[in-house]
Formats: C-alpha cells, structure tokens, sequence
C-alpha cells in the first residue's frame, strides 16, 4: 500500500471510529480528536480555519468527502493525484480502477458537498462517458488533474503579463 492510500485508509478509519450512528458524518466536536488520532496536533487557529472549511453554515456536522478533501488539501501537487485516487479506492473494493455509477451517484449526493442534481449528471457523464454504468475514476483523476495543470500554466502566464505593465 502506498503512502498516499494508507492516509486516505487512515482518514476513513479515523472517521469511522467517531461515526457512533453510521450516517456518514461526525460532529464538529469531534474534528480536534479526529486530528489527534491521525497523529495530527493542531493549533487553535489551524482548527478554527478547519471549521471555517468543514462547516461553514455552523451546522455542527462534517461529512466524511468534505472531510477528506480538507485533510489532503494541503499536499504538494506530485501527491495529489495519488492521494485522490486512493480516496477513490477506498470504495473500489474489486480494485479495477472503476466504481459502479449508481454508487458513484450515492457517493456524490449524500457524502460529499450538497451537490445539485445537474452537478452530479455532468460529473457522472464524465466519469462514465460511454455510459457502460461503470466510473472510470483513474481516467477522470488524470483529466482533472491535467486541466489544473493547464490552469495553472494560463493563472502563472496572466500573472506574468501583469507584471510586465
């Protein structure tokens, strides 16, 4: 297992551990312990910017996608695509580098960010593009990341221009 996928595995356990009523979220109490466990020891204000993040309408709760993306956020670039595709993994259970749509949709509509329904459509047309009821999510992870590539490579040109005036 690499390093990046034993973090994701590790966020899940974490997670797990302090999901008591298996809904998919934790409470926002629970977030400093949760840390904790994962070997981390935040400062008040690294906490406070986690809970500004995490839940950002004061709700209360986290759920386990907003979480994950929060806590493998702030990896260098190189490790990103790695450590996103092992968040993928962890509901890949058969380990063909897909998961079944109808999961997918699950996945995005009850886990992650409320998403609107047009969001998870177009997510899921791209992820399962010739509509075979399987996600492609290596593929998709590839795009995703080599469009924030491109991103950047026009973000850093601009800037560059401006400069320049």
């Amino acid at each position: 297992m690499d390093p990046a996928e034993k973090r994701m595995k590790d966020i899940k356990e974490a997670f797990d551990q302090f999901d008591t009523d298996n809904k998919g979220t934790i409470s926002t109490k629970e977030l400093a312990n949760i840390l904790k466990y994962l070997g981390q020891d935040p400062t008040d204000e690294e906490l406070d910017n986690y809970m500004k993040e995490l839940d950002p309408e004061s709700a209360g709760t986290i759920d386990f996608m907003s979480m994950m993306k929060v806590l493998t956020k702030a990896v260098k670039d190189d490790d990103t695509i790695d450590e996103l595709m092992a968040s993928f993994r962890v509901f890949d259970v058969d380990n063909t580098g897909t998961i079944p749509t109808a999961e997918m949709r699950y996945i995005l509509m009850e886990m992650g960010e409320k998403m609107t329904a047009q969001d998870v459509k177009d997510i899921l047309k791209e992820m399962d593009p010739d509509d075979s009821g399987m996600c492609k999510y290596v593929d998709y992870v590839k795009k995703k990341y080599e469009d924030l590539q491109v991103a950047k490579a026009k973000a850093a040109k601009l800037k560059a221009k401006k400069k320049k005036k």
